[in-house]
């Protein structure tokens, strides 16, 4: 996050953030969503609730920010 609260995402960040809201919003498909993004369907399932748990932010990395180790 830089100083006025804004965040930073990649590309392919903002594809995942646009495929898992597709499936909550639109009812794409999970096995749709998981070829799309080269996931498997567990893994979407997963993304989809942390989605609906606290929204977009919670599908970017924890890790961002930290160094590594």
């Amino acid at each position: 996050m830089n100083g006025r609260g804004f965040i930073t995402i990649s590309m392919h960040e903002l594809e995942r953030v646009k495929v898992i809201e597709a499936v909550v919003e639109h009812g794409l498909a999970i096995v749709l969503a998981a070829e799309r993004l080269q996931l498997c369907e567990r893994e979407v399932s997963r993304l989809v609730k942390r989605y609906e748990a606290a929204g977009s932010t919670r599908l970017l990395s924890a890790r961002r920010g930290q160094p590594t180790t």
